[in-house]
């Protein structure tokens, strides 16, 4: 009985290890002179514009001495996106500036008018504003569109020009020719003319005795400094620089404190964690094969990692190799939401052969995208996780949440969002120019040629076609050192762990049985200790529920189980009570810990883009049952193995005592020594009379020669103080019946 708590104590010890996360800082703005550079490309795109606006963000929280827009922009946007740059500018409570550095029209004349003060270079120009709508079959319609916005445009930066204490007419005059703008006798826009003005007439004094627009010419930023009278420590930046900075301030205190850890662990073992090589100006290869994007937590772990590790170290690109047909939507979502998103490295898909499903969706969160001669992209429908499509009461919820998180992904990151749409829902028509590309009613799917064909200047959604990696590298003009991103040993250990949990069962079950035919505490017990303490521990790393809970439920299951062999023989009930904890914790182990969130939250789950009320459940345990008996069942044929053959075998005789009572042989109630095959001598209570203690129901205990006993008979009754003998002996097995 002792080996037994031995035993179990061992196995909960295992388990107590957790590893701690590290928290990393980011640098402060605080009472700095940040001077941001604007120039054409950078709010052209949706991304850019968010990074326009973390970085006014981060100048609200921290408070710099002064923003100073260095403006050389120029260039209409569409309504949404100068909406968000009137917005964010109407909010902030920061000083601001603006410097015209040379060009500010457009997009550029509004940033001006948001700002509390504004500067010309001696050739600066500012004006020119208005909106790029987009061609439309319906003229007409185009008309009202174009009115609308302009109308709306016009009210917003009326406001913020009134606020920021420059001339609502003449802000409106940039916008709009009809305006005509008169000061005492001169004409300062006419009628039939956007308003543009040069550095000298900006400057100019009106009649009440201010400028028109501008502060002041300023030769230089210098200068303007200078006259402004500001002093301190300055920054300079654009958007995409500031996100960069940020990510790379908030990886570095963790990494570095990963990179200490690693160092001093053993390269060459198990677990070590290999990712001492620096990514510096290499070009990264991320694999994203079969089962990748399907095999849980581990993976999607070493890919958010790799993300880290590249752009703190400075790597050139990251590069995803595609060839799979999809997998976990909730972790697809959080790599492409957040992993992706924090990452300011250019990155890059190679389609090779498919990006289907959730693939797709990867591919969507990286910056560009290529594809090999004949391959394809899309058919991210949501559907449960058997494949089926989802229940009526589901399907607009879920669909619709998909459809804002692809949407919004693929704005930020240049591509067509009704391309992006059209890959999750059937019920999507894409039309580009005035050309239907795919009609409502299937979910989209784009080959190559598809992919690559160019409408009114711009490709579906491929940036063109490479024949290997090496090929896209080439075409890119990226130059550094190709290599492929390698997991963690711990990260590749919780991976093959849940691929061969059901062999760690059977193994654990096999070495349980072992044990309990062998006298000691001895290596059949060693190796069962070993597989069920791996089972829980990869699967703990893998993401799944096999934490300290369910390894404390499956010791107490093997604790009742061991109550009832050695204490309460035949009373039943403890040995059913632990073999369904033992079970269930075997079961509940290889479950998904996010997929079950979701699905208790009624999100996304169960392998699919989401999961159907009636089959969702299931679809979550399922693949857990199945490994879970195909374990069980592979045990219990191994244990059956070992009772009709392990005994006839040499490596059975140098474990289990085997000796029977010969039929109408007598008994010389003397202890015997049976010798094995290796010559050596074990004691053998064969022949061994006493009495029965406990009621034999089959099992009990008995006294013999002055020895307390485990014992068990053939399987009939025997009350208590009946006079008994040993028949059989084998191992810990005691045999007996009446005498």
């Amino acid at each position: 009985m002792s080996k037994w708590f031995g035993f179990l104590w061992i196995l909960l010890m295992s388990f107590l290890w957790l590893p701690a996360v590290g928290v990393s800082q980011e640098d402060s703005m605080s009472d700095k002179i940040v001077v941001v550079k604007l120039r054409s490309d950078d709010l052209k795109e949706a991304k850019g514009v968010r990074e326009w606006e973390q970085l006014l963000n981060k100048a609200e929280q921290e408070v710099p001495q002064v923003l100073i827009f260095d403006l050389n922009l120029k260039g209409d946007l569409p309504w949404s996106v100068q909406e968000r740059i009137l917005e964010s500018l109407s909010e902030l409570k920061v000083p601001t500036i603006a410097y015209v550095n040379s060009t500010a029209t457009g997009a550029g004349a509004l940033i001006a008018v948001g700002s509390d003060s504004i500067y010309l270079s001696k050739s600066g120009i500012v004006g020119g504003a208005g909106i790029d709508v987009v061609d439309m079959e319906n003229e007409e319609a185009r008309k009202r569109l174009l009115s609308q916005q302009l109308s709306l445009l016009k009210a917003r930066a009326r406001s913020l020009a009134r606020v920021k204490g420059h001339r609502p007419e003449l802000v409106e005059a940039f916008i709009d020719s009809e305006i005509e703008v008169i000061y005492g006798n001169d004409v300062v826009s006419k009628r039939g003319e956007i308003l543009t003005l040069t550095a000298t007439e900006a400057v100019k004094p009106i009649p009440d005795g201010k400028p028109l627009l501008a502060k002041g010419i300023a030769p230089s930023l210098e200068d303007l400094l200078k006259m402004e009278n500001l002093k301190g420590d300055r920054v300079e930046f654009t958007p995409r620089e500031f996100v960069q900075q940020r990510n790379q301030a908030r990886f570095k205190t963790t990494l570095e404190k990963k990179k200490k850890e690693e160092d001093t662990e053993d390269s060459d073992s198990l677990f070590a964690k290999r990712s001492g090589e620096s990514y510096e100006g290499k070009i990264i290869i991320l694999e994203v094969g079969l089962d990748a994007l399907s095999s849980g937590k581990a993976q999607f772990d070493f890919m958010d990692r790799t993300l880290k590790k590249a752009q703190l170290d400075g790597a050139k690109a990251v590069i995803f190799d595609l060839d799979t047909p999809g997998g976990y939507a909730w972790y697809t979502q959080g790599l492409i939401l957040n992993s992706l998103q924090d990452v300011s490295i250019p990155t890059y898909s190679f389609v090779n052969t498919r990006a289907e499903s959730a693939g797709a969706i990867v591919a969507l969160g990286t910056d560009h995208i290529y594809m090999r001669p004949a391959a394809s992209i899309g058919s991210a429908l949501v559907v449960t996780g058997t494949g089926s499509d989802l229940s009526s009461s589901m399907n607009s919820k879920q669909t619709q949440m998909i459809i804002s998180v692809v949407r919004n992904m693929a704005e930020l990151k240049g591509h067509n969002p009704d391309i992006a749409e059209a890959f999750v829902t059937r019920d999507k028509e894409v039309k580009i120019g005035g050309t239907v590309i795919h009609p409502k009613g299937e979910v989209l799917n784009l080959n190559t040629i598809e992919a690559m064909e160019v409408i009114d200047g711009r490709p579906v959604l491929a940036k063109g076609i490479a024949n290997t990696l090496e090929d896209l590298v080439e075409q890119e003009g990226l130059e550094g050192e190709i290599i492929k991103a390698e997991s963690l040993g711990m990260e590749t250990f919780a991976h093959w762990v849940q691929k061969f949990s059901a062999i760690l069962i059977i193994i654990g079950i096999a070495g349980v049985y072992l044990e309990m035919k062998t006298p000691g505490f001895a290596l059949p017990g060693l190796i069962g200790l070993g597989a069920f303490a791996l089972y829980f521990f990869g699967n703990h790393f893998a993401g799944n529920l096999a934490g300290y809970e369910l390894v404390v439920v499956f010791v107490l299951g093997l604790i009742l189980i061991g109550v009832e062999i050695f204490l309460f023989p035949g009373l039943m009930i403890p040995a059913l009570v632990g073999g369904l904890m033992v079970v269930g914790s075997l079961w509940l182990a290889l479950v998904d810990r996010v997929d079950l969130e979701w699905k208790w939250s009624d999100l996304p789950s169960s392998g699919g883009w989401t999961g159907d009320e009636s089959a969702g459940w299931f679809d979550i345990f399922r693949g857990a049952f199945n490994t879970m008996g195909l374990g069980i069942v592979g045990g219990l044929a191994a244990v059956l193995l070992m009772m009709r053959f392990l005994p006839k075998t040499r490596f059975a005789g140098m474990l289990i005592l085997k000796e029977s009572i010969a039929s109408g042989a007598s008994i010389d109630g003397q202890m015997t020594r049976s010798p094995n095959p290796e010559g050596r001598e074990a004691v053998s209570y064969l022949g061994w009379q006493g009495e029965a203690t406990t009621d034999l129901r089959p099992a009990g205990k008995g006294r013999f020669r002055g020895k307390q006993l485990d014992i068990i008979t053939e399987g009939e009754f025997i009350p208590k103080e009946t006079p008994i003998v040993v028949s059989r002996h084998e191992g810990s097995r005691i045999v007996v019946k009446k005498a």
